[in-house]
């Protein structure tokens, strides 16, 4: 009976290297670009941190511009053909890897994502009208010239610091926008600030740390915003990875609806996910981020905030021109 099992397992593995050959020759002829490495992944992500001219944050993406391109680096098929032996474990030894992958679908999600009801229910404007009073005008200013919503930053000073200027974390963020001493340093060169503790310097330079980040998600439109929240949250590269899971079940990784939902993954304890998604080394590049539902709750609670600033304050920004206004133009003609 046991020689018929693996009998089986062998037929099966030889049937499943015949069909995939092919379909790995046609993806290589389709797809010639050269695979990224881990090595040069982290140092794409430590360059991109800090932009090297403070007037190209908008214009200049070379630095990280995936062009759909970044997250085909995830070639399942490509990776998979490389052991021979971790194939076979695939298709007949471990079938608790396929069928994990296979269960992952639609409800699975609903089941982790339900027990998140993070989003505030009730609005209190709270003091952030002293802030507008005394640092208003700045952060309007640094907004428009990165072409932002200065309310949106508005609601992420709410999340980081509770508009708390002598504000300091347990891993040592400081100041209203909550910048850590590494970070600060890199920041104040850049900027060539005194410092970044005191409150103008502390806006000025997290403003532009975010604005960088937001500038590497350009790919992702109007959603760069959120992506770029979860990144000053947990890291530039944990959303990476977490848009590679994303892409690895077919979703689009470009709307962070979709992402958020995979944040999970990114837990040490789905390490067969990892082998998955990772055949090479079995874990996500940037590490495992065991507090996974932190960056979740974070990019929610600040645009709920932001959703409620909008009521009270004006934008910095130019109202886009809707038809109705051209008609109007057109008729005064």
């Amino acid at each position: 009976m046991i020689k018929q099992v693996i009998k089986r397992k062998y037929i099966f593995f030889v049937i499943a290297i015949a069909v995939f050959i092919p379909f790995l020759l046609i993806i290589n002829y389709n797809h010639p670009e050269k695979q990224i490495s881990d090595k040069e992944i982290r140092n794409t992500e430590s360059e991109v941190l800090i932009s090297p001219n403070i007037n190209n944050v908008q214009k200049d993406n070379s630095k990280f511009n995936p062009n759909e391109k970044y997250f085909f680096i995830v070639n399942k098929c490509e990776n998979l053909f490389q052991d021979w032996s971790e194939i076979f474990e695939y298709f007949s030894a471990n079938k608790s890897l396929v069928v994990k992958s296979k269960t992952l679908d639609s409800a699975s999600l609903e089941n982790l994502s339900y027990k998140i009801k993070n989003v505030p229910s009730v609005f209190r404007v709270g003091n952030v009208q002293e802030l507008v009073d005394e640092y208003g005008d700045l952060i309007k200013s640094q907004c428009t010239y990165y072409k932002m919503d200065w309310r949106l930053i508005l609601a992420l000073i709410h999340q980081e610091s509770l508009f708390n200027s002598a504000a300091v974390s347990r891993a040592g963020a400081f100041g209203l926008m909550q910048i850590m001493p590494r970070t600060g340093i890199g920041l104040q060169n850049e900027l060539n600030l005194e410092d970044t503790k005191a409150p103008q310097n502390n806006l000025t330079a997290g403003i532009y740390y975010y604005a960088t980040l937001v500038a590497n998600f350009e790919f992702a439109g109007e959603e760069k915003y959120k992506f770029a929240l979860a990144a000053y949250n947990a890291g530039f590269g944990r959303v990476v990875d977490a848009m590679t899971i994303t892409f690895y079940f077919g979703k689009d990784y470009k709307v962070w609806d979709n992402v958020k939902e995979f944040y999970p993954y990114l837990s040490a304890k789905q390490d067969s996910i990892h082998a998955l998604v990772w055949p090479q080394t079995k874990r996500p590049p940037n590490g495992t981020l065991e507090n996974w539902m932190e960056p979740y709750k974070y990019v929610e609670n600040i645009i709920f905030y932001y959703r409620e600033y909008k009521k009270y304050f004006k934008s910095n920004l130019p109202e886009p021109k809707t038809k109705e206004t051209k008609k109007r133009k057109s008729k005064k003609k």
